[in-house]
């Protein structure tokens, strides 16, 4: 590759042969091309390899790790990423051509931000879109204390501030890592976005998200609140009841995915203990939602 990269695409992935090629064409479509694009194989063991080595292109980068779960993947690629911006995104998930141009806007109106993050949407496996992130204004920070948002897809961070602020990689936190350093970003730097819709997140079986583990999930919980507690510059900015915001939004969290496995005793329990760390919770939609699936579970099955 003669040219500098303006953007480093890291992708983390594991076991996803049979969806990463498409995530890897999206951005190669991408209407601006000053980017590379760093593949992290977490240690697959399907033909993951073999799959992204048939596609011929010189700004992509394959390399193979021992596994070591998504953030420590993301943080190889970060320390390795030659662009002036990096910016994450799953191999499950797919770009417009507008991505990256949409992105160097931003850095341009906002004379190279520390973060900035573009809205995206989610479709089913028949193209159905089932929600748009894209209906925000104001200041986003309060808003990720309600929960991970962003997850990855369409956060760009200057370089600096990428390699000065890594993901957590104990493993026990994965799959709540992104958020942790969202939040832990969010208490540092203002959050500049666009509501121009440029990527997508495909709600597959197989996401990683959909495996409902309760006993993870609260240690996931505990880590989280013990991990942003020794954050200074979080309390400070955010303040101590904070982590009582976000405790609640985890239980409620646990609370829905509980009834949806159609254990309503667990979800009662979560959604019990969320609305005592945090009130507001009973006025979330979340919670009509657990309530909703809590009688449908009492209906005699046919």
């Amino acid at each position: 590759m003669n040219n500098k990269p303006f953007f480093s695409i890291i992708i983390p992935t594991y076991n996803r042969a049979d969806l990463i090629a498409k995530t890897i064409q999206s951005l190669l479509n991408q209407t601006y091309t000053a980017f590379e694009i760093i593949i992290i194989d977490d240690g697959s063991r399907d033909n993951t390899a073999e799959v992204v080595q048939a596609i011929r292109d010189d700004r992509i980068i394959y390399r193979r790790v021992e596994n070591g779960e998504r953030g420590r993947a993301r943080n190889i690629g970060t320390l390795q990423a030659q662009g002036d911006y990096v910016t994450f995104i799953d191999s499950d998930d797919l770009t417009y051509p507008n991505h990256l141009a949409e992105a160097a806007r931003l850095v341009e109106a906002h004379h190279a931000p520390e973060m900035l993050h573009l809205a995206y949407e989610m479709q089913d496996t028949t193209g159905k879109v089932l929600f748009r992130y894209n209906q925000r204004h104001g200041d986003l920070r309060p808003a990720l204390l309600k929960g991970n948002l962003f997850s990855c897809i369409g956060v760009f961070l200057r370089q600096d501030i990428a390699r000065a602020y890594l993901f957590e990689e104990d493993r026990q936190l994965a799959g709540t890592e992104d958020w942790h350093l969202w939040l832990r970003l969010a208490a540092r730097f203002p959050i500049y976005y666009s509501n121009t819709v440029t990527a997508c997140m495909i709600n597959h079986e197989s996401r990683s998200v959909l495996h409902f583990d309760k006993k993870q999930l609260l240690n996931r919980t505990n880590l989280l609140i013990k991990y942003l507690a020794q954050d200074s510059e979080f309390l400070k900015f955010f303040g101590k009841k904070a982590l009582e915001r976000i405790e609640a939004h985890m239980y409620t969290y646990i609370a829905l995915h509980s009834v949806l496995a159609r254990h309503n005793a667990d979800g009662l329990q979560f959604l019990v203990k969320g609305i005592g760390r945090n009130p507001a919770e009973l006025w979330q939609r979340r919670t009509l939602a657990i309530l909703k699936y809590m009688a449908f579970n009492l209906l005699p099955k046919r």
